[in-house]
């Protein structure tokens, strides 16, 4: 399992251009696999894709990924563009993670509608797929709705969480996305996943999933700072925050990250809910020597 961090884009209030390029350039240079975005619309998160836009100046190796851009209340060809740009910018490191969204105020803030989401996302991705591909055919003379992506083809992650979504997610991606389901329910639902992947033909299907922490000495108090920002985000949470947020000194939470390496999935992404180097700093010196 490869491990990958979180950038503080959903911090808004305590997050500026120095603690996100700092953050940015600490990871990339400690060796964190992808650095990571996640996106809330109607909120005050800072947008996804220009996010690593702006970190892909500033990073040479990690992998920039959306985990996950909302899709559907999107037009497809606004975001086929943007993404091409960022992997140009990055130099071919982008994943575009993407996903339905659950509607409500982040459709409405679009003025979207989540009708028909499900197979409007299966839509889109083949849509900006064809975009990308026909992209290629600009030259000197001649320019046609673009850029192209340096990568091809730029792959496109799709997440999900329940039965029908999943199957749907498998569909249409190059790789799957797990919330924060905790690493027994990734244990449990990953083999389903590669075995839907295998039916459709995707033998070389990655797997990733997401999971919030909190590091410090003090669990209570890294507990404490890490679900206000989680709390802040949600609103209201669907169990309690030390069920959620793993919390407590590096060592502990190395040991916590193991079970998600036994899982099977393919690639973590730890999003610390602290805005604070130091977070970044005792992940790496603690934790990621394991997944190097």
């Amino acid at each position: 399992m490869k491990l990958g961090i979180g950038l503080p884009n959903t911090m808004a209030i305590e997050t500026d251009r120095r603690l996100m390029l700092d953050w940015a350039r600490l990871a990339d240079e400690a060796g964190f696999h992808t650095l990571a975005t996640i996106d809330k619309p109607a909120y005050d998160s800072w947008d996804p894709l220009v996010t690593l836009g702006g970190v892909a100046g500033v990073t040479e190796k990690a992998r920039l990924a959306t985990t996950i851009l909302q899709l559907p209340n999107r037009n497809e060809t606004l975001v086929a563009k943007q993404a091409a740009v960022v992997d140009q910018l990055a130099g071919g490191r982008l994943d575009l993670g993407v996903a339905q969204g659950g509607g409500g105020a982040d459709y409405e803030v679009f003025g979207a509608s989540p009708e028909g989401r499900s197979q409007r996302l299966e839509d889109q991705v083949a849509r900006m797929r064809e975009l990308w591909e026909s992209a290629r055919a600009s030259d000197r003379d001649h320019g046609v709705t673009g850029p192209a992506p340096i990568q091809d083809p730029l792959p496109v992650w799709v997440g999900a969480s329940r039965p029908k979504a999943i199957e749907r997610a498998v569909r249409a991606g190059d790789g799957f996305l797990f919330g924060t389901r905790g690493a027994a329910g990734m244990a449990e639902a990953t083999p389903w996943v590669r075995e839907l992947a295998a039916a459709e033909g995707k033998r070389d299907f990655p797997v990733a999933g997401l999971a919030y922490l909190g590091v410090g000495d003090d669990p209570a108090a890294a507990l404490e700072e890490a679900a206000h920002h989680v709390v802040r985000y949600y609103g209201e949470l669907w169990t309690e925050p030390a069920d959620l947020i793993h919390h407590g000194p590096a060592g502990k939470i190395a040991e916590e990250i193991a079970e998600y390496a036994r899982s099977g999935i393919d690639l973590l992404l730890v999003f610390p809910q602290i805005p604070r180097l130091d977070q970044v700093e005792q992940l790496a010196e603690s934790v990621l020597p394991d997944y190097l």
